[in-house]
């Protein structure tokens, strides 16, 4: 063989390597190129996903807190409009003495007084209510019991008492007629 033979063999053979090695590295360089999309299709898959979650989680954190302040309102409300109602009851009880059966209703406390006391037992009421009352054998005491009305009740031992005052009514049924309100809007 001739050196331009064996030249042009060289040339050849260093050509075909090049080719070769060019093939070879450039099916690595794709390789690389697509396992690199794949890590950045994935990675970016899951920043979607965190990015969506986080989302949601901000959703439902910003719609449970406006529901909370409209439960608030809503409450705030209702207990308004409880404290509103309970107040209208209570004036009309505190105004019980204008009424025309105010003097029935004595009657009826006088009653309870000695069921509960004995037909013995002392009346305690308001020189204006005493004269409204007969106590038929219990003793009536006059002296200021409640500047709305009503009368207190002692046994005739002095051992129980008895408060019909309509500031004392007003105080118990307050807490049952908020109860009963309460109940009635669902709480």
């Amino acid at each position: 063989m001739s050196l331009e033979e064996i030249l042009k063999d060289i040339e050849l053979r260093g050509k075909q390597e090049l080719d070769e090695l060019q093939l070879y590295y450039g099916k690595k360089l794709d390789d690389l190129q697509a396992k690199q999309e794949r890590t950045l299709n994935t990675q970016s898959e899951k920043i979607r996903k965190i990015a969506d979650e986080e989302k949601r989680t901000a959703e439902r954190t910003i719609i449970s807190s406006a529901e909370m302040e409209a439960l608030n309102i809503l409450r705030s409300k209702e207990g308004n409009l409880v404290e509103e109602a309970a107040g209208k009851a209570e004036l009309y009880l505190r105004s019980m003495r204008d009424r025309k059966d105010y003097p029935e209703v004595l009657r009826k406390m006088v009653d309870v007084s000695r069921k509960t006391l004995g037909k013995d037992c002392r009346i305690i009421a308001s020189r204006e209510d005493s004269s409204k009352i007969s106590a038929d054998g219990a003793k009536i005491i006059v002296k200021e019991v409640d500047p709305y009305g009503g009368l207190k009740a002692e046994s005739a031992d002095g051992t129980r008492e008895l408060d019909l005052t309509v500031a004392a009514i007003v105080s118990e049924l307050r807490e049952k007629i908020v109860s009963q309100l309460y109940q009635h809007i669902g709480e």
